[in-house]
C-alpha cells in the first residue's frame, strides 16, 4: 500500500511536458536544436520537418504545444505556415527561429500569428527559455537583441 501511495505522489509531482515540433530545412540544425531542447527536463521534441507543407501536416497529426518554425524554407515559408495555422485556429503556439532580425521578418512573423521570435545565433543560449515563455502563453516574446533592433527603427 505504501508503494502505491509513493507512486501516486511521484506522478502527481511530475511537471507537464512541453511538446515541441521543430521545423527547419537544415537537418544538422534541427538535430542541434533537438539536442538543446531535450536537455531540459520539461521539454520533449515530438516531431521534426524540413519544409512548410510537412510542418502543417505535423501540426495536424501530432499534439504539440510549440512549433519552432524557421522562416525561409522550401515549398512553403514560415510566414505562410504561421498564416495558415492562425487562419485555421490550430491549437499550437509559434516561436519563429530565423537567421534574420530585420523588421520585415520579425514584424511579418508576428503579424502572421507567431507568438515569439528568436534569431538562430542567439538560440543556443535562449532557446529553452523562449520555448517555455511561448508555451506558457506569452505573446510577442522577443529576444532582447531582436527587441532592440525593431524598437530602434
Amino acid at each position: 500500500m505504501a508503494e502505491l501511495a509513493g507512486l501516486a505522489k511521484a506522478k502527481g509531482s511530475m511537471k507537464k511536458m512541453i511538446r515541441v515540433l521543430v521545423v527547419d530545412d537544415h537537418p544538422v540544425l534541427r538535430r542541434g536544436i533537438k539536442t538543446i531542447l531535450e536537455k531540459a527536463e520539461d521539454i520533449e521534441v515530438v516531431g521534426e520537418a524540413g519544409d512548410g507543407r510537412a510542418a502543417l501536416e505535423l501540426v495536424e497529426e501530432l499534439p504539440a504545444d510549440v512549433l519552432l518554425l524557421d522562416i525561409e524554407m522550401p515549398q512553403m515559408d514560415g510566414l505562410e505556415v504561421a498564416r495558415e495555422i492562425n487562419k485555421n485556429e490550430m491549437p499550437i503556439r509559434i516561436l519563429a527561429l530565423s537567421a534574420y532580425d530585420d523588421n520585415e521578418y520579425v514584424l511579418g512573423m508576428l503579424e502572421c500569428g507567431a507568438d515569439g521570435y528568436l534569431t538562430k545565433d542567439e538560440a543556443p543560449d535562449l532557446l529553452v527559455r523562449a520555448v517555455r515563455r511561448v508555451a506558457s502563453g506569452e505573446a510577442g516574446w522577443l529576444s532582447q537583441r531582436v527587441y532592440k533592433r525593431i524598437s530602434s527603427a
